[in-house]
């Protein structure tokens, strides 16, 4: 098990036990709040191990602890299902990150309330309720319509980060169509007319908005999906990534192959990077690689991805600004905030070597 440094023991973070163990962030955080269900009880007991090996001092609280301290102002959040993917990506770490920053900058705490599974299954025998000290709930992920009105019952505000639901809760999005556009201009630009987009069906909803964005910015060049291409998968993981282009490699002649692929994240950007690499073609000249969200997992493995969204953290941050303001002035108004996406270039994406035909020309928008 790796240890910090003597001269780094003071007070490691959550977000430094993330790091070296090499798990999120809000699987740390569910341990270290003694939630059990949905972890092993090997990765329970290493999390608790390296933590108090290395000086760990919780700042937040759990459930049971907020309870009987209902004078700290408290907020929750709770994990979309299936909880593994929140072991398998940084994405909500980074968005947990800016919620928890925000927030402790203004003396609430956090708590993590559980994962959507986990809550469902136990409310079927007791109902969740909530102390009077948790004024907010942040949903990160899309859930269920069924499991949100579960918790709407609740009567506390709630924001829904990277999900909506209109008319029910506050919502923190990134601009999706934007993302896209910025993904297929840069594309575009190195001469590519041949795109295949590499999806998966958790979170149908942001799924829908990334492909209905591609596809109308490929429209607008006079460029669409070929059908075969369009592949959707069942999760957005790095084993799907890595299917998936095993998939559209063998469904391809070598003529037809698309030169520029779209994933839904970059987990899935990695499992085919890792395909593409195992069978001999080069990422950035023979392949271009593109994905959306902007996290760690297109910065820290070779290549990096070309990636484009809105920082994760500032969209945690947006959600606790949210919550603090709808809890101070208590206001029943209802907003969804759809925060501005930028595109970084990385290795992954080159120019064609041989253009089928011109780059066709964006029309000039009146």
């Amino acid at each position: 098990m790796p240890k910090m440094p003597k001269s780094q023991i003071k007070r490691i973070s959550q977000t430094q036990i993330a790091k070296e163990l090499e798990i999120s962030q809000a699987l740390v955080s569910m341990a270290l709040n003694g939630r059990k269900k949905g972890i092993s009880e090997k990765a329970y007991k290493t999390i608790w191990e390296f933590a108090l090996e290395n000086g760990y001092s919780p700042r937040g609280m759990n459930l049971d602890t907020a309870k009987e301290n209902t004078s700290v102002a408290t907020a929750g959040y709770i994990l979309r299902s299936p909880l593994k993917l929140a072991n398998k990506s940084n994405f909500f770490s980074h968005i947990h990150q800016g919620l928890y920053d925000t927030l402790n900058d203004n003396e609430v705490k956090t708590i993590f309330l559980g994962s959507e599974d986990d809550i469902a299954k136990s409310d079927k025998d007791t109902p969740l309720t909530l102390p009077d000290s948790v004024k907010g709930i942040a949903i990160m992920g899309e859930v269920h319509p069924d499991f949100l009105q579960t918790i709407r019952k609740l009567n506390r505000p709630i924001v829904y980060i990277s999900a909506r639901e209109s008319g029910k809760c506050h919502s923190v999005l990134s601009n999706e169509s934007e993302s896209a556009e910025l993904l297929v201009d840069h594309l575009c630009e190195l001469g590519h007319t041949n795109f295949a987009w590499l999806g998966g069906n958790r979170g149908m909803g942001r799924q829908e908005d990334r492909l209905n964005g591609i596809s109308m910015a490929l429209e607008s060049r006079n460029l669409k999906l070929k059908t075969p291409f369009k592949i959707n998968q069942i999760d957005a993981d790095r084993k799907e990534g890595f299917e998936v282009a095993k998939q559209l490699i063998e469904q391809s002649k070598p003529e037809d192959l698309p030169t520029a692929w779209i994933c839904l994240n970059g987990l899935m950007a990695r499992g085919a990077i890792n395909f593409l690499f195992q069978n001999g073609y080069k990422v950035g000249s023979d392949v271009s690689v593109a994905a959306f969200d902007m996290t760690n997992v297109c910065t820290e493995e070779d290549p990096t991805i070309t990636c484009a969204g809105a920082n994760p953290e500032d969209m945690g941050s947006e959600a606790a600004r949210i919550l603090l303001s709808t809890i101070k002035e208590k206001s029943k108004a209802l907003s969804d905030f759809i925060l501005p996406t930028s595109i970084r270039v990385g290795e992954s994406t080159g120019p064609h070597l041989a253009p089928a035909m011109p780059v066709p020309e964006r029309p000039v928008r009146s």
